[in-house]
């Protein structure tokens, strides 16, 4: 039976463990560049600042409401929706919807009035030009009519 030793008692037992401890320089980089991959893989597409936008259209508040969307989709979209596009991305806050509604804006909760600010980004879909100073705040949700259409962020 051979005995083992600690590493101070044999010289050349150390030599064999300080070889095991070292490191291949190949591996150290590797590592890293594994580390990166997953974390960029974990963190998305915000790890480097790439903003992927998001759209959806809907032909009724109905068909909207029966979407992985549902949950976006603010109380004062009223019944009687129609055309309804949603847009938010993964970098900025805030989402905008637009949509069309014969019997208008109806929820209590929101107040006419002056509007500010704009959506956090411009989704492809948005009007040009200025919005209307007036219009409606929906709790955190700024609404305006253009045209045919009621456009809101938040």
């Amino acid at each position: 039976m051979t005995r083992l030793s600690p590493p101070g008692d044999d010289p050349g037992a150390a030599a064999g463990l300080a070889g095991l401890m070292t490191t291949n320089p190949v591996t150290l980089p590797l590592a890293g560049a594994l580390l990166v991959v997953t974390a960029s893989m974990l963190a998305g597409c915000q790890a480097f600042g790439i903003n992927e936008q998001y759209g959806a259209h809907y032909a009724t508040l109905a068909d909207a409401e029966k979407s992985w969307d549902e949950a976006r989709i603010p109380d004062l979209v009223p019944d009687d929706a129609e055309r309804i596009r949603i847009g938010y991305n993964t970098i900025d806050d805030g989402a905008m919807l637009a949509f069309a509604s014969p019997g208008g804006i109806t929820a209590e909760y929101c107040e006419p009035g002056d509007v500010d600010g704009s959506p956090a980004y411009e989704p492809g879909w948005w009007p040009d030009g200025t919005l209307p100073d007036e219009g409606f705040t929906c709790g955190v949700w700024s609404v305006v009519e253009v045209g045919d259409d009621y456009l809101a962020w938040d």
